[in-house]
């Protein structure tokens, strides 16, 4: 099975894509009012985030693969913090825009998580039982017993 960062970002993408509309469809049954409005431009607004996160995220890794350690170390410590001050200022602009929900935001913002777990746990479930509980170091064949 091909896992590559490039299959990892576009099933990552997919399934922040497909959490965040089940998210707007919950929001819209759970409120049935105008702020239901709000909560899924709240979850749009992260939705447009998590995605620039995740093309970030694979830009770094790319160019880190290819850094000595220590300034790897270094690039991928100061993009994480750069990009947890674009989601602050995400967070920040939901505040104060009147047209926008925070709750729908910060909702919006599990979205990268939990697409996270969905990927690894599909990658999971689709690999046959041998690759599952076979490390690398460890084969197939037993060794005698005498």
């Amino acid at each position: 099975m091909d896992y590559t960062v490039d299959s990892f970002v576009s099933k990552m993408m997919k399934a922040v894509v497909c959490i965040s509309i089940l998210m707007m469809a919950g929001g819209a049954a759970f409120f049935r009012s105008s702020f239901a409005i709000g909560f899924a431009l709240g979850i749009a607004m992260s939705l447009a985030l998590n995605l620039v996160k995740i093309q970030w995220l694979k830009y770094c890794v790319n160019r880190a693969v290819t850094m000595e350690t220590a300034k790897a170390g270094a690039f991928i410590s100061a993009n994480y913090i750069l990009r947890y001050a674009l989601t602050g200022l995400v967070l920040a602009a939901a505040h104060f825009l009147p047209v926008v929900d925070m709750f729908g935001t910060a909702v919006g913002l599990l979205a990268m998580p939990f697409s996270n777990y969905a990927v690894h746990f599909i990658n999971r479930r689709s690999k046959p039982v041998e690759e599952q509980t076979l490390g690398e170091t460890e084969t197939a064949e037993e060794e005698p017993l005498a």
